[in-house]
């Protein structure tokens, strides 16, 4: 729509200087001696304005071209228009202004032959004309740099903008999932561990069998439960909830405990007596059940350990481990995000974190966290 009223708007500014030329051309020739010479300037005028319909391609060669046509038949609105146009479209302006003195000696030069009687008056006539048309159009051009530059620093603005949202949503986008994945995937690996133990042993007790199946109801439950509260911040139900559970110090006991429940041979070396502040308690439990986690996925018929120790003032060390199993086994899907998770996650605690294959046969996590003083 723009692009079409832009189009108009020069249609219409066409229209006038063809109707400004010939209504000049109109007043000179009744008034006019009518000798071939007085036909032949007028013919040569009406030529030299219409040329002014080419200005915006061509601008640079019609302004020299005109000043020579108005020498031989001097039209004052042809010569303004063309100083106009070239004022409004040459970046240089020594060269707009020397081009426009250039069009006032021309229309002297032309005056002098044409009516040299009232040479005076038409002299001031014409270098009024010229030099208002040329503070006009050198006004307009920069107007129009003007606003170009700030359409321009507009445009890039909200290109940044977008930018910058797209990247907030990104990271956002990247938050929730590893969110989800750490609330969800320990839970979803017990349940595949608990009904892994009764496919490979079928006869079980009746007991044990109703036993396992209660665990992994029970767990597969909490599993739900904790995807429904994640799902309900995301679609805006409760905007004072927190995107996920928040675990305390007893929470990451339990998570050993749910481990031993689900058939996982897990050895608990907690040295921590102080109370853990919530926010370090939260990042100890995602540290820890990530591991554990894995350990479901990858070396389930092996033992794991886990270790805390620390004390305010000093580091909180965690280390998780459990012996290598003997041949491979699949990675499932998220188990990288997992880590990179936690890596994240102890790194924005101002802590450090290794993990890999020990030299005593055992692959381990460990993550050190500062463990602040309490304020005197």
């Amino acid at each position: 729509m723009g692009t079409e009223a832009g189009r108009r708007g020069r249609r219409w500014r066409d229209a006038v200087i063809v109707l400004a030329v010939s209504g000049e051309l109109l007043l000179l020739i009744p008034t006019a001696p009518h000798t071939t010479l007085d036909l032949i300037q007028a013919a040569i005028g009406a030529l030299a304005g219409l040329a002014l319909l080419l200005r915006r391609r061509h601008w640079r060669w019609l302004l020299p071209a005109l000043l020579v046509v108005n020498i031989l038949a001097w039209s004052m609105t042809v010569a303004a228009g063309a100083v106009f146009c070239y004022a409004v479209r040459s970046p240089s302006r020594a060269r707009t202004i020397g081009m426009a003195v250039l069009a006032a000696v021309g229309a002297e030069f032309a005056l002098l032959f044409l009516d040299p009687a009232n040479l005076a008056v038409w002299s001031l006539v014409n270098v009024l004309l010229v030099g208002t048309v040329l503070l006009i159009g050198m006004n307009t051009r920069t107007r129009r740099l003007l606003l170009a530059g700030l359409r321009e620093r507009a445009e890039e603005a909200e290109s940044r903008q977008a930018i910058a949202e797209e990247q907030a949503r990104r990271a956002e986008r990247t938050r929730i999932a590893r969110e989800m994945h750490d609330i969800v995937a320990h839970k979803i690996s017990l349940v595949a561990l608990q009904a892994g133990a009764l496919e490979v042993n079928p006869n079980l007790e009746r007991e044990k069998v109703v036993e396992s199946a209660g665990l992994i109801r029970s767990t597969a439950t909490e599993a739900l439960s904790e995807l429904r509260q994640v799902l309900g911040v995301l679609r805006g139900a409760d905007d004072g909830a927190p995107l996920a559970p928040q675990p305390t110090w007893e929470d990451v006991r339990r998570l050993v405990d749910s481990s031993r429940e689900a058939g996982v041979e897990v050895d608990l070396y907690d040295f921590v007596d102080d109370p853990v502040p919530d926010v370090l308690a939260r990042t100890v439990y995602r540290v820890v059940q990530e591991p554990l986690t894995n350990i479901h996925k990858h070396a389930r018929r092996t033992s794991g350990r886990v270790a805390l120790i620390g004390e305010p003032g000093a580091d909180l060390v965690i280390e998780v481990s459990n012996v290598l199993p003997q041949g491979f086994q699949t990675e499932l899907p998220g188990a990288r995000m997992g880590l990179s998770g936690i890596e994240t996650r102890v790194l924005h605690a101002g802590g450090t974190i290794t993990s890999g294959p020990t030299e005593d046969g055992r692959f381990a996590v460990k993550a050190v966290i500062p463990w602040p003083a309490p304020s005197a």
